[in-house]
């Protein structure tokens, strides 16, 4: 199985994710020109892949959706939530299928359980991916860790977590307060210390990687968020873990396991 972080951040998310002849997107919150840039730069062809999978409605996760479906005459899977509030957003896609929150789906090969998170829009979902005995999960935007978030996320060898920004950045950070109480609340993003601790609930024997996501640019540094999560992960770190922040601009970390 193959991940790879493309754009991670408040200006544009998306993840690829491959295995055996699998390979899709999680979200396309950039361009289609520099998506495909991305992936090249990765080594990667765009004309691979074969479905784009929304976790939700915001721009920095759809933006490029429509058009990459267009493309490559690819379908965009997503809840009926996440397509009533993005049509705008993407066009006519070639194709639309909807998925059930709560409800796994096969998807080029891939099965998917998206799952319900609490953030600012509709019916947002994390991603639980398997194929055979490999397991990925992919969470961010989220104010809180429910425990849905919680039990969806154990058990798997490859985390992408969302880790957004340090509490005091924020408040002492230029954005108005309106913002700031969006981004600290139980629908806005986990911080440095709610990623930490869920982590220190998720470390498992089988885990091999985890990478830190949606790190802001304004209100957070790299070197906070892994300092946080590798005291959170303990030995895993120590003895054989990798953990890594994804980032907004470059691609990677790409993890193959």
């Amino acid at each position: 199985m193959k991940l790879v972080p493309l754009a991670s951040g408040s200006s544009g998310n998306s993840y690829f994710v491959q295995s055996n002849g699998a390979a899709v997107l999680v979200d396309a919150g950039l361009n289609a020109k520099q998506i495909c840039l991305r992936m090249e730069a990765a080594g990667i062809d765009p004309g691979i892949l074969q479905a784009i999978v929304l976790s939700h409605a915001h721009s920095d996760h759809v933006k490029g959706a429509g058009v990459l479906s267009r493309k490559f005459k690819i379908p965009v899977w997503t809840n009926e939530g996440t397509w009533a509030a993005c049509p705008t957003m993407l066009g006519a896609p070639h194709e639309v299928r909807f998925f059930r929150t709560g409800r796994i789906f096969e998807c080029a090969g891939l099965k998917i359980h998206p799952f319900s998170v609490p953030h600012d829009c509709a019916d947002p979902v994390g991603f639980r991916i398997s194929y055979g005995a490999r397991r990925l999960g992919i969470a961010t935007d989220l104010g809180i860790a429910t425990g849905l978030v919680v039990n969806s996320l154990r058990g798997l060898e490859v985390v992408v977590l969302e880790s957004n920004h340090d509490p005091k950045m924020l408040m002492d950070g230029p954005y108005p307060w309106e913002l700031k109480h969006r981004v600290k609340g139980r629908s806005g993003h986990l911080s440095n210390e709610d990623s930490a601790k869920l982590l220190s609930e998720l470390v498992n024997d089988q885990m091999l990687a985890v990478v830190l996501a949606h790190l802001s640019e304004t209100n957070n540094l790299p070197e906070l968020a892994h300092a946080g999560a590798e005291q959170a992960l303990g030995e895993f770190v120590a003895r054989r873990g990798r953990l890594m922040c994804a980032a907004q601009h470059t691609v990677g970390p790409i993890i193959e396991w």
